[in-house]
């Protein structure tokens, strides 16, 4: 009688909150990995372009920038989100910074992936140390970040950007898409 009494205490006790964490943990995005830099400022980014020129984010000032961490390699979702870049630097180039960072990649390996899917004409910061990446949280390509043009992270996005994860990311900044 003792025993049955202890199986009974088992189900609520030990079952019932591993189901809860079971339900809990399953039904979270893999890619919504919050940011500890989200509501602060932008670390101050200094380092070569692609194209071999010095760069550094003390010339934002007063400018809102999307900041895309990306890499030859990343097929197909750097791919995928390319074109939606390509937009963006069209369309808002006057009044937006954007921003490539090559993330653990080597600079053949971007220029031959922007000869083949277009060079949309912002600049790629090099990133052979991954300081950048290191300093921003990236935890792989792709990543964007959404910086307001008071140097404030308002929004991050993991993964490739579609029209509607670009379109959230621009109005945390205060950009309609």
């Amino acid at each position: 009688m003792r025993r049955d009494w202890l199986r009974w205490l088992v189900v609520p006790v030990v079952v019932v909150p591993l189901g809860w964490l079971l339900f809990v943990g399953l039904g979270r995005d893999p890619r919504d990995i919050p940011s500890p830099l989200v509501g602060k400022a932008l670390p101050a980014i200094e380092a070569i372009t692609l194209q071999g020129d010095a760069w550094s984010s003390t010339d934002l000032a007063g400018k809102p920038v999307v900041i895309n961490f990306w890499a030859s390699y990343c097929i197909p979702s750097c791919v995928d989100e390319h074109p939606f870049l390509v937009k963006l630097q069209a369309r808002h180039a006057d009044h937006l910074v954007l921003i490539g960072v090559l993330y653990q990649d080597t600079p053949d390996g971007a220029r031959g992936f922007l000869a083949r899917f277009g060079d949309g004409g912002w600049p790629t910061l090099l990133d052979p140390s991954g300081r950048i990446a290191v300093d921003l949280g990236v935890t792989g390509p792709p990543e964007t970040f959404f910086v307001d043009d008071h140097g404030i992270v308002r929004a991050r996005h993991v993964g490739p950007l579609n029209a509607q994860s670009l379109a959230a990311g621009l109005a945390s900044i205060g950009i309609a898409s």
